[in-house]
């Protein structure tokens, strides 16, 4: 009687550990993989972003009312912030000394100290090991397409686990500068076309994300009594 029950449990493992290591499907279209606790080929195709970073930016002075208001506990920021879940990093700098702004991160937002009409640079980090779509509103511009910003995939692209500076708009060449805040509205925007002192990143998963190698197999390949333990469903995250 054993060895009817352990015959076929030994042929799925055979059968597994035959397929292990050649599962190497086109992950956009393979469902069972998941991407953030998401079916990978929804999260690329998505039209909703997989993130928003939020960075409210004004003067030395003002910038501490707005924290304070926020009320929350903001901890100071060392060149570069991780943002949310981990999928990218985000920092501000001056663009002629180079030298990192003062940023604070408060509430999940960043907040950044910038006398108006001062250049500046966004510096953005790609935590992944997959290819990003971004989009970016300063101040309710889009920087990309020009008008109104909204949360919607431009051009511009960040490479798995690459760094990118933005020190100007791709769309009409002209540095980025600090404008001069002296409401408190940024704190409570929340539209995607944002407002002035506000600088919205949209973050999508890439639509050609590349497939990646060393997969598992999936969950409904495991062999009978968890013989395999060591798989487990991959994740992309």
């Amino acid at each position: 009687m054993l060895s009817r029950l352990l015959c076929p449990a030994l042929l799925l493992l055979l059968t597994s550990c035959q397929h292990q290591n050649t599962l190497l499907p086109s992950w956009q279209q393979d469902t069972a993989l998941i991407y953030n606790g998401q079916a990978a080929a929804q999260a690329q195709q998505s039209t909703t972003p997989h993130l928003v970073a939020r960075a409210i930016y004004a003067a030395p002075g003002h910038i501490e009312t707005l924290i304070a208001r926020q009320d929350d506990s903001p901890d100071a920021v060392k060149n570069l912030a991780t943002i949310g879940d981990g999928t990218i990093a985000l920092g501000f700098s001056d663009a002629v000394t180079g030298q990192f702004l003062d940023v604070k991160q408060c509430g999940g937002a960043l907040f950044v100290a910038g006398l108006p009409n001062q250049a500046y640079r966004i510096h953005l980090q790609n935590l992944t090991p997959m290819p990003l779509d971004l989009a970016v509103g300063i101040d309710g511009q889009d920087i990309t397409a020009g008008g109104v910003a909204a949360w919607k995939r431009s051009s511009l692209r960040l490479a798995a686990k690459q760094s990118l500076i933005l020190d100007r708009s791709p769309k009409s060449n002209a540095p980025l500068l600090f404008r001069s805040v002296k409401s408190d509205a940024a704190l409570f925007e929340t539209h995607p076309s944002g407002t002035r002192g506000l600088i919205q990143i949209a973050v999508w998963l890439a639509r050609d994300a590349p497939s990646l190698t060393g997969q598992t197999i999936r969950p409904s390949e495991y062999p009978p009594l968890n013989l395999l333990p060591m798989d487990k469903a991959h994740q992309y995250r």
